[in-house]
């Protein structure tokens, strides 16, 4: 297990080093809590913002692993812009992105070039513990999951995996509460809340739920916001058991469909279907959610 872990973090290392236009050193360090390892490569200028990373990591590695272990070390990388995060995840458009996690790797934007209320001193050391726990959260997911090689091919839904990640780093305040979620369902066309379009004609699904890729760069709030509450619907209703099991079924080789549906008890859709009701038909009100 030793050595596979150490074959894991050399080929993570070989696979997401930051790639330094002046040809700057790439420096290392490693925290380790219980059988977890983060490792963080940084460029020299970002020396300060990787202690405070590493940090992060080492107060998030218990609390990521509430409903899987870290088999894996992880190797966070920062990179010094937002131009090159995009490029390092493929994304381009999505301004609001700072990190993006796979398997074993997180790409993260050096929160020395975050912007917004921190841009002159940076951000506060709780907004980068509070995306780290994030992000490892992922890690976790997957690697309870999955193997390396087939964390990607498992079809776990978005709001299943942002909202895990979400509702573990206590996010909900970022995003579009359950009030506000309930009126985008009544609002907007298509979305599932309303009735059919006039005249019998089909209507393009935007549903935050099931169809997030429509609305995820430019209504991101309502994307993340939509699968935190759909999330925290299912670990109040079924436990954080119910949630092992369905991770561990999937580790067993089985995709998120089957294994939701043998841990939860009612295939993915119907449960889906139960939260739009729950939000649509007010359930939330006078609760405390």
């Amino acid at each position: 297990m030793r050595a596979l872990a150490l074959a894991s973090l050399a080929a993570a290392l070989a696979s997401c080093a930051p790639r330094a236009g002046d040809g700057a050193a790439v420096h290392a360090e490693d925290v380790t809590v219980g059988a977890a390892t983060v490792r963080v490569l940084y460029g020299a200028e970002d020396a300060d913002w990787a202690r405070r990373v590493l940090a992060a990591a080492e107060r998030a590695l218990p609390a990521a692993q509430r409903w899987g272990a870290l088999h894996a070390p992880v190797v966070v990388t920062l990179h010094p812009d937002h131009e090159a995060l995009e490029q390092a995840v493929h994304r381009e458009g999505y301004d609001w992105l700072r990190a993006w996690a796979r398997y074993a790797t997180i790409d993260l934007q050096s929160p020395r070039t975050w912007s917004g209320a921190w841009s002159l001193w940076g951000p506060e050391q709780r907004e980068i513990d509070e995306l780290v726990l994030h992000e490892l959260t992922h890690c976790a997911m997957y690697q309870a999951a999955a193997s390396s090689w087939s964390w990607s091919l498992k079809e776990i839904p978005l709001w299943f995996r942002e909202g895990m990640a979400s509702y573990n780093a206590r996010q909900a305040y970022r995003w579009k509460g359950v009030e506000e979620v309930s009126r985008f369902y009544a609002a907007v066309p298509g979305s599932g809340g309303g009735a059919g379009a006039p005249g019998g004609r089909v209507r393009t699904i935007v549903d935050p739920l099931e169809a997030p890729e429509a609305i995820y760069q430019s209504e991101s709030h309502v994307v993340y916001g939509t699968a935190h509450l759909a999330f925290q619907f299912l670990v109040e209703r079924y436990g954080d058991e119910a949630v092992r099991r369905l991770l561990g079924r999937m580790g067993e080789g089985h995709l998120f469909g089957a294994s939701f549906e043998h841990a939860i008890g009612l295939p993915p859709a119907a449960f889906e279907a139960e939260f739009r009701r729950y939000v649509a038909w007010g359930g939330w009100r006078g609760g405390s959610r």
